[in-house]
């Protein structure tokens, strides 16, 4: 029981390694907010030379330049941040609460692919549109006398977010320990099945040698036993072949 707790100890503590390494304190203070994010590779090469990222760094790695939307999509922040992988056909966001990069859950993006890297997201200006129409929408619903309306929805979509990335990280957790706890228990059984199983064949070796060894001493035992009559059948023609001859000389 002391072992599987070990192993369940460590697990856990890899595990909040793993969620805090995306986190960066430093990053927080170069997010800022700006009109627009970069539409091709130069302007996005451009702004990150303005932005200096790779003279930061954050857990004994240099920062990327991002350009990404929020939680709410309806603002782009540039920021200073650790590069990640983004999975799922989803656009990336910048989340202010958790200082991290990390995939939006709300705005769709069909020509997302599977996954990319998140400072590569100029590449995909449709997850940028989506903010435009949010300002589009803000700009009427201003005009409009619904400033209320749009703040309690943005106020709702928000913590919808913030709700969606806790319980995917939650998961994403708990498939990473249930993944590593299988791992373990399978080596477990496989050296246990492969002591086992070595026991077996030493013992039925054993038991080979051991019966032919037995059988060797039979065969032996066989042999001088045979010789031994052999001798004595020899002896005894040889006297009596002797008796025949004292008894056939002349008197």
């Amino acid at each position: 029981m002391d072992f599987y707790r070990l192993v369940f100890v460590c697990l856990i503590y890899t595990a909040k390694v793993f969620v805090n390494s995306t986190e960066c304190k430093d990053s927080a203070t170069t997010a800022r907010k700006v009109e627009s994010c970069p539409h091709n590779v130069k302007e996005w090469n451009e702004a990150a030379a303005r932005k200096g990222c790779k003279n930061i760094s954050c857990n004994s790695s240099s920062l990327e330049y991002h350009c990404v939307i929020n939680a709410w999509g309806n603002e782009t922040f540039e920021v200073c941040a650790p590069s990640l992988r983004i999975v799922g056909s989803v656009c990336t966001e910048y989340n202010q609460g958790g200082r991290r990069i990390q995939r939006n859950e709300i705005v769709p993006c069909e020509k997302c692919p599977p996954f990319y890297f998140s400072n590569q997201s100029y590449k995909y200006q449709e997850c940028y549109k989506h903010v435009k129409n949010a300002n589009v929408s803000y700009t009427l619903l201003e005009k409009s006398g619904l400033m209320g309306t749009e703040s309690t929805i943005q106020e709702i979509t928000y913590s919808s977010s913030l709700l969606t990335s806790d319980e995917n990280s939650s998961q994403i957790i708990t498939i990473i320990i249930c993944v590593l706890v299988g791992v373990v228990a399978v080596i477990i059984v496989f050296t246990v099945k492969q002591r086992s199983c070595a026991n077996k064949i030493w013992s039925l070796f054993k038991k080979s040698v051991n019966i032919r060894v037995e059988e060797g001493v039979e065969v032996q035992t066989n042999l001088l036993e045979n010789k031994t009559i052999i001798q004595d059948v020899f002896h005894e023609v040889n006297e009596s072949s002797d008796k025949t001859n004292l008894n056939a000389k002349p008197s």
